[in-house]
């Protein structure tokens, strides 16, 4: 999958630079993850930051990927597409609906990364998809929906709930940590509705959602074309954490095999 291939090599040169993923500190890195996810606050806490900076409010980086969620990924991406000045934070206080992550712009903040993207558009007057017509628009909407309101929850069955992946996502977590996060995940899975289905079912929802994209993708450089647009930002965030994040086939072994692009 070209797309796939992109994914690969942008995420595995953000990995060289970041030594902490080597062996004997992934350790330490996880321990501090896991310490921040422990502690994380609810509220705001806006830091103060040049004017016209955007500051990025999310997780402290993960082994082998910049984050473990995708929705960090997608936003930080958009703001490198968009060549937007910002800053991370890793503070790990949510947002005031309790998600990560979020941002703040001059003093105001905003929750959500899809509500982000829209506020940064209409306030900066930026706008990837520019260039494709207003059925091309639609088309990239239903594609992103599909990857953030759909094969995200393929994503968290297989990293957190799913025995032969749930310890490999390169962190070095207790039992008893573990336990907790599978409770939540389990617990919002069966919420959203995916979570009642079994395994194999699952399986067979995440692939379709990844042949959708490799058709969709076909021999071209981007999802809509020569040029990215946001889908492409929830599209290469969400195959990074599945590529990246498990050494199982039934996750990582799909995208480079099952839904492989052809052309």
């Amino acid at each position: 999958m070209q797309f796939v291939q992109h994914a690969t090599e942008t995420v595995t040169a953000w990995v060289c630079k970041h030594t902490y993923v080597t062996t004997g500190v992934v350790a330490i890195t996880t321990a501090h993850v896991l310490y921040k996810l422990a502690n994380r606050k609810k509220g705001l806490g806006i830091i103060d930051a040049p004017p016209n900076t955007v500051v990025l409010y999310q997780l402290p980086r993960a082994p082998f990927t910049p984050s473990l969620t995708p929705f960090a990924v997608k936003l930080e991406t958009y703001l490198r597409l968009a060549k937007i000045p910002y800053q991370n934070d890793h503070n790990t206080k949510e947002s005031s609906k309790g998600k990560f992550p979020w941002i703040s712009y001059n003093g105001e903040a905003v929750a959500d990364s899809q509500l982000s993207i829209d506020y940064l558009n209409s306030k900066l007057g930026i706008d990837l998809n520019k260039n494709l017509t207003d059925a091309e628009r639609a088309q990239a909407h239903a594609f992103r929906v599909m990857v953030d309101e759909n094969l995200y929850w393929s994503l968290v069955y297989f990293r957190w709930i799913y025995e032969k992946c749930a310890y490999s996502v390169g962190l070095v977590v207790p039992w008893y940590i573990m336990f907790m996060i599978k409770k939540n995940a389990k617990k919002q899975l069966h919420a959203q509705g995916m979570g009642r289905h079994t395994t194999e079912e699952i399986k067979q929802k995440m692939l379709q959602d990844l042949e959708a994209l490799s058709a969709q993708l076909g021999n071209k450089q981007y999802m809509m074309g020569d040029s990215p647009t946001e889908v492409d930002c929830s599209a290469f965030a969400m195959l990074s954490c599945l590529v990246f994040s498990f050494h199982d086939d039934i996750t990582s072994g799909i995208v480079k095999g099952e839904a492989y692009n052809k052309h």
